[in-house]
């Protein structure tokens, strides 16, 4: 227990200064509780694997950089080991961020992991095989997992359906680069608008009804 002098009042926790009137408080000797427990956040209660994380990244970017300026007539391949660290730390960021809606989460590290793929092979002099295999294969695989999702966690019905609306949405981009002409390799840009419609149309036979629900009480209608 601690008390100030200024405002004439008792103060409990571990605060070394008044509330009020930011003076210093004076440690009346008693034993104490926190009014409000600690919580621990991820990286204190993970501060040891951030940290060889981070030890990891720094190494294996400095390794790569002074490899690189040895080997100059190798190329900058340096900067694609580096850009590949960025991207490893803006997933995890994302992971940690959105760790508690995992629809979500899974949502947003496809748009990312799809804009990081369509930055990556146009910086690469753009060979077209972000649009030809990764990004077909990213919104195919999103799919599967906010279905697998939905039966292992029990996901509330409408959060599912939300999402996964979202992701079938995801799945038919590969037909604007088709009309665009964009895609050489059709089959798996074809694969992945064939799962998208084949979820859609699951999702409004089967839970139309909740669909609706949904989308009014999202769009309060």
């Amino acid at each position: 227990m601690k008390y100030c002098e200024q405002c004439k009042l008792t103060v409990t926790g571990q605060r070394s200064r008044c509330p009020l009137c930011q003076s210093v408080l004076r440690d009346e000797g008693e034993p104490y509780e926190e009014v409000f427990p600690v919580i621990p956040t991820v990286y204190n209660r993970f501060q040891f694997f951030f940290k060889l994380l981070i030890f990891a990244s720094a190494v294996l970017g400095i390794v790569s950089v002074v490899i690189n300026l040895l080997l100059p007539q190798s190329g900058v391949w340096s900067l694609f080991v580096l850009g590949g660290i960025g991207c490893l730390w803006v997933f995890l960021f994302i992971a940690v961020r959105k760790r508690n809606n995992i629809p979500k989460n899974i949502l947003w590290q496809v748009a990312v992991a799809i804009l990081f793929c369509l930055l990556w092979d146009l910086f690469t002099g753009w060979h077209g095989w972000s649009v030809d295999y990764v990004v077909p294969s990213i919104c195919v695989a999103a799919m599967a997992a906010l279905a697998v999702t939905a039966k292992v966690f029990r996901l509330v019905v409408g959060d599912f359906l939300f999402y996964l609306l979202i992701s079938v949405l995801f799945g038919i981009l590969p037909v604007i680069s088709i009309l665009l002409g964009w895609v050489q390799v059709l089959y798996p840009s074809l694969i992945c608008v064939g799962c998208s419609l084949v979820s859609l149309a699951a999702v409004l036979i089967f839970q139309g009804e909740n669909m609706k629900r949904e989308w009014r009480r999202r769009m309060h209608l």
